[in-house]
């Protein structure tokens, strides 16, 4: 991924004041090849070896190290950071040493992540130093998202939209879950996407959705999805829930499914910079629990009502206090398991503006889709 020539200075300069008021000297960023986020948001670089890190200290250049030499090549081509070392063994103990050049007081992202003899290799390092855990301090930095991520993000919305149409058009009788998802993930591949999280789930009055089967779609089954490409890591993420009917939908299907819309639209209707996260959880929950279904608006019935990917995660849930700024981006999603009907998937990925919201995707949420049989 190519970034802005200012995206690297006005990343290392928001680490630097979230330090400063940490009165952190430096910090170690860890990460792996299956927890890449941290690396590439401080690094620019796709982890594909065993694991990297990368030292940051309050003032002069970063280091990159990597366990994998297979990584070298690629991090010199991509990676802002021009000072990488390959460490094969003990990379913690040659980054701590680095560390503890530039001060007493080092804090540590995803150490949480750390096999033990790393973490104490790392302590050997810096015996004399102040380790802190300093995970929150990189995802607090992250929650706000500069232009060149919302860039990316945008595309990730179109991509969604492309898998959503190509689902549209891949259903038919006997389809297995598995082919359907293969269908969607095809498009937003050959569209740019670099991976996808999804869940499915084919039949009537459907519990959740879960992972793809062998289970077959059959004529009036409903089709429940969460599309989430994302490209260069999942940080950069966005999330389409659908259901879509596949027949003829019933008038109490419409209405069910129509109420979760309205509670979409309340809740980003009522939404403004200052507002918190817990609010758009609440404001959900209001529509939904009018309508006679409170009980269901909370476990083991619902968990979250929105949430986002990676670095910067935010919870819609009734206990988050976190104040919602412009910039920050989030899928809102009401979906919802409904007693009458099963469970339902309805949501948007948003961008918080200055004046409210900005919604990303370009397919309706308005109401049910219905798909007919091909003849």
């Amino acid at each position: 991924m190519k970034y802005p020539e200012n995206e690297q200075s006005l990343r290392l300069n928001r680490i630097r004041e979230a330090m400063s008021q940490d009165n952190l000297d430096v910090i170690i960023v860890y990460g792996g090849v299956w927890k890449i986020e941290a690396i590439h948001y401080v690094a620019n670089l796709r982890v594909q070896g065993r694991d990297a890190c990368v030292v940051i200290p309050a003032s002069g250049e970063p280091t990159l190290f990597l366990s994998s030499e297979w990584d070298l090549a690629r991090a010199r081509m991509e990676s802002w950071i021009k000072k990488v070392e390959v460490v094969p063994d003990h990379m913690l103990a040659a980054a701590g040493e680095e560390a503890a050049k530039c001060g007493k007081s080092i804090g540590v992202v995803g150490s949480e992540h750390m096999p033990h003899i790393y973490y104490d290799d790392l302590k050997r390092a810096v015996i004399d130093k102040t380790l802190t855990n300093s995970t929150m301090l990189l995802n607090k930095v992250a929650l706000i998202k500069t232009p060149w991520e919302i860039e990316i993000i945008r595309k990730c919305s179109t991509l969604a939209d492309a898998g959503f149409i190509a689902e549209i058009e891949t259903l038919h009788e006997g389809a297995c879950e598995y082919e359907i998802i293969a269908e969607i993930e095809y498009a937003m591949r050959k569209a740019g996407a670099d991976d996808n999280f999804q869940m499915i789930g084919c039949g009537i009055d459907l519990p959740s959705m879960n992972a793809a089967s062998e289970n077959k779609l059959r004529l009036d089954d409903m089709v429940l999805s969460e599309i989430s490409p994302y490209i260069g890591c999942a940080s950069y993420t966005t999330q389409l829930c659908k259901t879509v009917k596949f027949g003829v939908a019933t008038d109490l299907e419409k209405d069910k499914y129509k109420l979760l819309c309205e509670a979409l639209a309340y809740a980003l209707n009522n939404l403004k910079p200052g507002s918190k996260a817990k609010d758009l959880c609440l404001w959900q929950n209001e529509i939904i629990g009018a309508a006679g279904y409170d009980k269901y608006c909370w476990p083991p019935y619902m968990r979250s009502r929105g949430h986002n990917f990676g670095l910067g995660t935010i919870e819609l849930s009734a206990d988050n206090e976190l104040v919602l700024e412009p910039n920050m981006v989030m899928v809102v999603h009401p979906n919802q398991y409904i007693p009458e009907i099963g469970y339902y998937a309805c949501g948007d990925t948003i961008i918080i503006t200055e004046n409210g919201y900005e919604r990303l995707s370009k397919v309706p949420a308005t109401h049910l889709v219905e798909v007919a049989p091909r003849v």
